[in-house]
């Protein structure tokens, strides 16, 4: 874009001021024409170029947390790994449908072991947890208090994942004239276990409730 001076200032009126004036106006002349450069040439190069900063600077940010997410990925490699372990250690503590019964019969055979006398053995309702289902069982028991503990010693060391809760105990009453004894007690607890429910088979137990559902 070509600038007309000629059109802005008349020259004849420069060249009769006095010296000191000229220089003012030339100077004001340079003024606007730095300006007029600045605004038609420099001006929106240096806002595309500010422009540009602020998007280098977004990116370098961008590629900064890459960078940490990157370092990272062999930890979350090696937590995947780990959690994987557990799962599957986890999993060969839980018995099949087919090995419940054995476990339910270790169960009865550690409290029968340790001298506690079966009144009530009572596998309840399963309850579907995903992959897998708790198996509870009330008991009914009744012996001395270092049998009862031996049982819950007992189950522990089960290959098998086995949990005891909701214990209750009542002394029974001893004979008069009976030969000194162990305490008896008359306890009720819950025992826990749990079984693997295989992908087909959660596939079944989903496909039974939607058509009950639809009944």
């Amino acid at each position: 874009m070509a600038i007309d001076i000629k059109s802005m200032v008349k020259l004849d009126t420069i060249m009769k001021l006095p010296l000191p004036k000229k220089l003012m106006v030339l100077a004001g002349i340079n003024a606007l024409l730095v300006a007029a450069v600045y605004y038609l040439l420099l001006g929106p190069g240096y806002i595309e170029v500010k422009v540009q900063e602020t998007a280098l600077e977004e990116v370098l940010v961008k590629l900064e947390s890459d960078k940490e997410i990157a370092r990272d990925i062999p930890k979350y490699q090696k937590e995947k790994a780990d959690l994987e372990k557990q799962l599957k250690i986890a999993l060969e503590q839980l018995p099949n449908k087919k090995e419940i019964e054995g476990l339910l019969q270790s169960i009865s055979d550690t409290a029968v072991d340790v001298g506690l006398v079966i009144e009530l053995f009572k596998p309840g309702k399963e309850v579907i947890k995903g992959f897998y289902a708790e198996v509870p069982i009330n008991m009914n028991v009744s012996g001395p208090y270092d049998a009862v503990y031996g049982f819950a010693d007992g189950v522990g060391k089960l290959p098998r994942i086995v949990n005891i809760s909701n214990i209750t105990m009542k002394s029974v009453p001893q004979k008069k004239g009976a030969e000194t004894l162990k305490p008896k007690l008359k306890s009720s607890f819950k025992v826990t276990t749990f079984r693997f429910i295989s992908d087909e088979e959660l596939k079944r137990i989903e496909k039974k409730k939607k058509n009950k559902k639809k009944k």
